[in-house]
């Protein structure tokens, strides 16, 4: 599995040129880091979410070694999910004692901040534990679920949310940039969904000969 990583502690970087701009509960020299580090368990924990739907919705085409492999593949990514946040739970905890930010925590943008580490960090960290535990697909699926809108969360807060966090007018998204993004995703989806139906991507090479046998059986009897 190759993961879409390199490229975001760049990311986090351009923001150490506005430390005035985003606020200071989100902001620290190590951003870059941080990027990298969430990065990890945001990729893995996309794994998860699309290998599960997929797994769902083209279960006839899994093959076989596939079908009895899965739960122990989702189980193998979770621990990986757990371990990662942890190590990003224990660098927001030591940025923000070193920070001194303290007293940000008595105001809504620190409730907001909260709800972000401990809702979207700490709950999936042990929910991925106890799904590894318990050999529960459904709590390991629930785990990455929050972790994405954790990691979604996080980005927003950055770049859009808690960026120039003082003015009195913020960035909102119009609804042209919105239908954008949604035909995007549309169009991928559309693509994978393609790619599945007329590839060997999910299933064996024997499951697809042995399917192929069977239609043009079907089709000869029929005819």
């Amino acid at each position: 599995i190759t993961l879409s990583t390199l490229h975001q502690s760049g990311l986090g970087a351009l923001y150490m040129m506005a430390p005035d701009k985003v606020h200071p509960l989100w902001y620290s020299e190590f951003i870059p880091i941080m990027f990298f580090v969430s990065s990890i368990f945001a990729g893995l924990s996309m794994v998860i979410f699309e290998g599960s739907i997929t797994h769902r919705v083209f279960h006839q085409r899994v093959g076989p070694d596939l079908e009895r492999s899965h739960d122990s593949i989702l189980r193998g990514l979770a621990r990986i999910c757990a371990g990662t946040l942890f190590v990003y739970l224990f660098m927001e905890l030591i940025v923000f004692v070193h920070g001194q930010k303290w007293d940000y925590l008595a105001t809504g943008w620190g409730a907001w901040y909260l709800l972000e580490v401990v809702g979207f960090v700490a709950v999936p960290s042990v929910l991925f534990l106890r799904g590894v535990a318990r050999k529960s697909p459904r709590v390991i699926g629930t785990a990455a679920i929050l972790t994405l809108v954790g990691i979604m969360l996080n980005r927003l807060n950055i770049s859009v949310i808690a960026f120039k966090w003082y003015l009195p007018v913020r960035y909102v998204p119009t609804w042209q940039e919105i239908v954008v993004t949604l035909a995007v995703l549309s169009a991928e989806i559309w693509v994978f969904r393609w790619v599945v139906n007329r590839m060997p991507v999910l299933d064996d090479a024997h499951v697809r000969s042995g399917r192929l046998e069977r239609v043009e059986r079907a089709s000869a009897s029929a005819a």
